[in-house]
């Protein structure tokens, strides 16, 4: 039997995703209606002004956050990859000691031994960003950005050093050979993982709540222990954060499919 092309194809296609869906709407609509207690959303319509705005604090620091985390894995990568082999030390003992710590312990110590200190705060006064939020992009952008450098370190040693040789063969100069041989390689080998560092960012974000940033689990908290809401702040939880990653994983794809054309 030979398997279904063209229009069949999609119909085909557009039928499992709709029973999928389907399946899976059923599965959460029955444990919803099966909940012993009743829902109570009046509460979560009385604090959509706080829950939205948090959300959009969560929203807006991993917007900044992730080309921030770009440019500081950037310059680990470089630092990896000067001559002077004190610098390459110092580089990699920086990114090791940024990925064997967890996450909280950066953020607290970070804030309250550095981002407070009354040196660091007096100079960073002077220019206006003293804000726990500027410190959360700061800290959400170096503790990611140890791992992307190493993401993006294994996607660029893992292109064949004969590539480049052949490039340089035909006059590619070294720009050209990272612009049009290297890199577009690389990138599409490590996008996996690229996206899943990105939606790990947004979900680690919660985690700024320990120096009291009004983020969008911050919020949450508060509105569970003020309303006693119980599973509906989990349900806006869940909501608010899928609501960022989906279009992270789904641009990722899109990426995917784009460099997988092109090559």
């Amino acid at each position: 039997m030979t398997a279904p092309t063209g229009n069949r194809r999609l119909l085909v296609d557009a039928v499992a995703g709709l029973l999928l869906v389907s399946v899976i709407c059923s599965f959460f609509w029955w444990i919803f209606a099966s909940y012993d207690k009743a829902w109570q959303w009046e509460s979560a319509r009385n604090y959509r002004g706080v829950l939205w705005k948090a959300w959009l604090t969560t929203l807006g620091i991993s917007a900044a956050a992730l080309p921030g985390s770009c440019l500081v894995a950037a310059v680990f990568i470089a630092g990896n990859r000067i001559p002077l082999q004190s610098v390459r030390w110092i580089t990699r003992g920086i990114v090791e000691i940024l990925r064997g710590m967890p996450l909280l312990a950066l953020i607290l110590l970070g804030y309250y031994m550095f981002w407070t200190h009354p040196w660091f705060k007096a100079k960073l006064s002077a220019i206006g960003i003293e804000d726990r939020v500027y410190a959360s992009i700061a800290l959400l952008s170096v503790f990611t950005a140890a791992y992307l450098s190493e993401i993006l370190r294994g996607g660029l040693d893992s292109i064949p050093q004969g590539q480049v040789d052949s490039a340089r063969a035909v006059g590619f100069d070294r720009l050209q050979v990272f612009r049009y041989v290297i890199f577009p390689q690389a990138l599409r080998r490590v996008l996996p993982a690229l996206a899943g560092q990105f939606v790990d960012l947004v979900k680690s974000s919660s985690l700024l709540s320990a120096i009291a940033v009004s983020e969008f689990y911050y919020e949450i908290k508060n509105y569970n222990s003020a309303t006693y809401s119980g599973l509906e702040a989990y349900v806006l939880l869940a909501a608010g954060y899928l609501l960022i990653n989906i279009p992270i994983a789904g641009l990722a794809h899109w990426m995917e499919r784009r460099f997988r054309y092109q090559m």
